[in-house]
């Protein structure tokens, strides 16, 4: 017989209880239970009963317990029921099993056995996801689908892993203006009422570890009092706190503390201040070291500042930062244990304290001191989600471990991003696998900011720390299954399958076109207006994903609208409509310059998209009685500095008309433009067709005044055609046409050029369409021809991908990592800890292609911003072109380091360009391009004669054509 819960036995009055809380249990534990019984009455409608008395059960139960904490689950340990000792000893582990006969009264039962705390905590919220409840059902209010019963094997037994990295959480940072006012109005502070919903969202997601909101609040101090850290504690959550909050005091602490006449003393300074900044600290230790936590270690300045001056040396601030170590873990000794193995230390290496770890060649930095034998070395992304450091192969054997401090938000340069989601959860896998392949496992905690509209993210990052082997290395191009499993999980009792795909293509655009350029680093000048059509391709992709967006809108019911618009539809539809406004923008500016009347109508519209940002603030404020008010105060519109300082708004340009009728036309994709006069150009140049594979291009007729001005279109070529003949622009309700042009191949007879005349009001204008034939069939599939002056390649559409194998026997190879780069794809080298020696065992990626003249070439590579995983500051490739030697190039410019203007220019832009000088022979070449150094992620090539760089564009020339395409 199945264990079954249904609707009739939780509706029966006879008074028998479902769970079954046992008084020795953790009383955090039975807190957990409590919200797992609202769970159960979620999806059945009826609250099930608990009791202290087991012969107050049913003959079904939920029993649970934690191993050393449970006589209940010891006896059945006992009586042989069930096995502890494949969980004993195990860390945050639990046992999920269906028995008979437990004891008398009891027929059925589900026995949660957890190792610890966590293991029995993880194993109540195991049976809520079984359920069909959502990890976010309390913190986003996402509600499960009705049931009528569900049934659990007679034979089920299950036993959890262990989960792949000890401390797994995030950060609540910078949580003014929007996290603050929220809990302000909601909560009234950032009290033990509102850290029960932080709590539970971290426990469903299997996370254990947090680092509390700390600018303005006092975890220690708010709750009122310990009441924060005392339900932390109960719920089994290990507290820590930011890169610069040591000795479990929080940041705001000192300045509510310090003064002339305070035993603290008036200076965050260790040097002037040793006496009042020890007392401060070793009273932190005192008061919160009897809860579980990970101490940070370590001194930063005030407001998260560099701790000594600009005239202080290397060696001045290596001296203080040992100097507080080694009083810091006195302080521990004393106050917490005498042993330091058994206390959880981290030390961020953050900012300006990472050279002061790895030193110089002149100075030795604090790598492999004693202070931090045992301490966990917190490396840390470059806040813009692209590792810094990682451990060397030598490093990996620390004591301590290593914890990654990851950002899916920042507050700080080159410029700030903290409104709404813009994480891609490819870019998250290729870092975080990265991480934990340099060993990187003991800590990973994540800069989420407000929380709010990171939950998706939020999910898949703790997620791949629980479980890295179903996520991670070995899972490369899963994330879209997740994705699918995560729209389940939230909307499976909402939408229907095919509206499931559609939330699908939304999460998946959305956060592909902020990986691109996230909404904060978005201006007028991001993508160029016209060339490749870029701007028009996005447009038009944006308002594709609108109309999904509001598709879903109108079918959601009441009940489920919140959910769905915190954590789907304002993200999305923020994001969508802010990039839209700056297209717009760009068109409209464009236009302008050359007096188009349709930049009147693009104003229009931007302030349309102005109007839309203000009203989905307002309404995300207002929605669900206001659930979500405040989380949407965070400025987000046209950053210049590094904060919303000075930030400016889209500039609108109108255009008068001229007094009389006048036309201009452009090729699309380009920025040649005529009105036709006689005496000046009137000559565009189309060559699309010049790539074999197009057989459709355009050009736009554009109204210059608000006068009725009519055109004509003359086709000089029978093997051209135009979509319309003649027409007419009156620069108020028509301003602009579009025309297509056609090409019928098989009918050109040889020609190679023909031309399509405009007849306007102040003259014609003559397109010569130039659409020379090729015979390729000599030329073998994937091999790029030089058609139209340059060849643009995506990095996976190789000729040849050879593998090497290392002398351990190993195979190095690139694989294909799907929708990671910025317009396809990008290829990565693997295993990503390894160097490779290129014509030894490097891996490589050839391609072939073919040029009609012989010379020099620039070759330009298109990489994924990433930092160098040592302190040389160097991320090499090889590079060979035909039998030439393989040249070892250095993808990074002299001098770099994070914080400079090339490294800003590449987490703005998500992409790093390195231009090096190839030769190529007239006819075939071929092009090997070797992996050398770990991070390097190459997304596209572009080859063009030396000094004939193609037209500018934020993403790049479009792909051109290679045989078989």
């Amino acid at each position: 017989m199945d264990f079954v819960i249904n609707q009739e036995m939780l509706y029966a009055t006879d008074d028998k209880s479902l769970f079954y809380q046992e008084k020795e249990a953790f009383s955090g534990v039975n807190r957990i239970s409590k919200k797992v019984m609202h769970d159960v009455e979620l999806v059945f409608g009826y609250s099930p009963q608990a009791t202290t008395d087991r012969n107050q059960l049913g003959k079904t139960a939920v029993l649970y317990g934690t191993v050393n904490h449970s006589p209940m689950i010891f006896e059945l340990e006992e009586k042989k029921l069930i096995d502890l000792s494949e969980i004993k000893g195990k860390r945050e582990v639990y046992l999920f099993q269906v028995i008979d006969h437990p004891f008398e009264g009891v027929e059925k039962a589900l026995i949660i056995a957890g190792s610890d705390k966590r293991g029995t905590i993880y194993g109540l919220f195991h049976l809520s996801e079984l359920l069909g409840v959502s990890p976010l059902v309390d913190w986003s209010g996402v509600m499960p689908k009705r049931k009528d019963s569900i049934s659990l094997s007679e034979d089920l037994k299950y036993i959890s892993k262990e989960p792949s990295v000890r401390y797994r959480g995030f950060f609540i940072n910078d949580e003014w203006p929007a996290f603050g006012n929220w809990t302000m109005k909601n909560f009234g502070g950032f009290n033990v009422e509102m850290y029960d919903h932080v709590f539970e969202l971290l426990l469903r997601l299997k996370g254990n570890y947090l680092w509390p909101a700390m600018w303005s609040a006092r975890f220690s101090d708010d709750g009122p009092g310990l009441a924060n850290a005392e339900l932390a504690d109960e719920y089994g959550i290990v507290m820590g706190a930011s890169h610069h909050e040591p000795c479990l005091r929080y940041g705001e602490e000192y300045k509510y503390l310090r003064g002339e006449y305070s035993i603290y003393g008036d200076a965050w300074n260790f040097i002037q201040n040793r006496e009042g900044i020890t007392r401060f600290w070793e009273d932190g230790l005192k008061r919160s070291g009897k809860f579980e936590n990970v101490i940070t270690l370590g001194m930063r300045g005030e407001q998260d500042t560099s701790i000594m001056g600009k005239e202080a040396t290397l060696a001045d601030n290596i001296n203080l930062l040992r100097d507080v170590l080694q009083t810091q873990n006195q302080l521990i000794r004393e106050n917490i244990n005498p042993n330091l193995s058994d206390v959880p230390r981290m030390l961020a290496l953050y900012k300006e304290v990472e050279p002061f770890f790895y030193g110089d060649k002149d100075t030795p930095g604090l790598m492999n001191s004693e202070e931090l034998e045992d301490v966990i070395l917190m490396l840390c992304d470059d806040n813009h989600g692209n590792l810094r450091t990682l451990p060397t192969e030598e490093m990996r054997n620390h004591k301590g471990g290593y914890g990654m401090y990851y950002h899916f938000d920042y507050h700080g340069g080159p410029i700030s991003y903290e409104w709404i989601n813009s994480s891609y959860l490819p870019k998250i896998w290729e870092q975080m696998s990265m991480a934990y392949d340099f060993g990187i496992r003991d800590l990973w905690i994540v800069n989420v900011g407000d929380i709010a509209t990171q939950e998706f993210p939020l999910s898949f990052f703790l997620d791949l720390a629980y479980d890295f082997e179903k996520w991670g290395t070995n899972a490369i191009n899963k994330t879209d299954i997740y994705t699918k499993q995560w729209i389940q999980k939230q909307f499976g009792g909402v939408f229907s399958e095919d509206k499931m795909n559609k939330v699908f293509e939304l999460l998946i655009g959305y956060t592909k076109i902020a990986h691109n350029r996230r909404p904060e680093h978005m201006n007028v000048d991001v993508y160029h207006p016209v060339n490749y059509m870029e701007s028009d391709q996005l447009l038009q992709q944006i308002d594709y994903l609108l109309d999904i967006a509001d598709e879903l809108y109108n079918l959601v019911d009441s009940e489920n609208l919140s959910a769905y618009f915190s954590l789907v539809y304002y993200p999305a539809v923020g994001n969508l409509n802010l990039q839209k406004m700056w297209l717009l923008t760009g068109k409209n500016h464009f236009d302008a310059k050359l007096g188009k009347m349709e930049a009147n109508r693009l104003a229009d519209q931007i302030r349309e998209c102005l109007k839309r940002d203000r009203n989905l603030v307002e309404e995300y404020h207002t929605i669900d009685n206001g659930k979500w008010y405040g989380m949407g105060l965070s400025e987000h519109i046209g950053f210049i500095n590094w904060n919303e300082e000075g930030c400016k708004y889209p500039t609108l340009m109108n255009v008068l008309p001229t007094s009389k009728p006048r036309l201009v036309v452009m090729v699309d994709g380009e920025e040649q433009y005529t009105e036709g006069p006689e005496w000046h150009n009137n000559k565009l140049y189309l060559n699309d067709f010049l790539q074999p594979d197009k057989n459709e291009s355009s050009f736009t007729i554009s109204s210059l005044s608000d006068l009725a001005a009519e055109y004509k279109i003359i086709s000089k070529n029978q093997w051209l055609t135009c979509s319309k003949t003649s027409g007419s622009l009156d620069g108020r309700e028509n301003t602009m046409e579009v025309i297509k042009v056609r090409i019928d191949r098989n009918a050109m007879n040889g020609e190679t050029a023909g031309s399509i005349v405009v007849e306007m009001p102040c003259g014609l204008a003559t397109i010569i369409v130039n659409a020379a034939q090729h015979d390729f069939s000599d030329l073998p599939d994937m091999t790029y021809v030089k058609t139209n002056g340059y060849i643009s390649i995506e990095a996976e559409h190789y000729f040849l991908k050879k593998e090497a194998t290392n002398e351990q026997g190993e195979v190095n190879r690139f694989l294909v990592l799907q929708g990671y780069g910025k317009t396809l794809s990008a290829m990565k080298a693997f295993p990503t800890t390894e160097y490779f020696t290129p014509g030894k065992d490097a891996p490589y990626l050839e391609y072939h292609f073919v040029v009609q003249e012989a010379g020099m070439y620039e070759l330009e590579l298109y990489m994924q911003p990433s930092n160098p995983v040592t302190t040389d500051h160097t991320l090499f490739c090889g590079v060979q072109a035909n039998e030439d030697d393989i040249s070892i190039v250095n993808a990074l410019p002299e001098g770099y380091r994070v914080d400079d203007p090339n490294w800003a220019a590449g987490v703005l832009q998500n992409i790093r360009r390195h231009c090096s000088n190839i030769y190529c022979k007239e006819g075939l070449n071929t092009l090997r391009i070797y992996a050398v150094s770990p991070g390097f992620v190459l997304e596209k090539l572009v080859i063009y004669p030396e000094g004939k760089k193609p037209a500018n564009s934020y993403l790049g020339p479009t792909e051109t054509y290679y045989v078989g395409k």
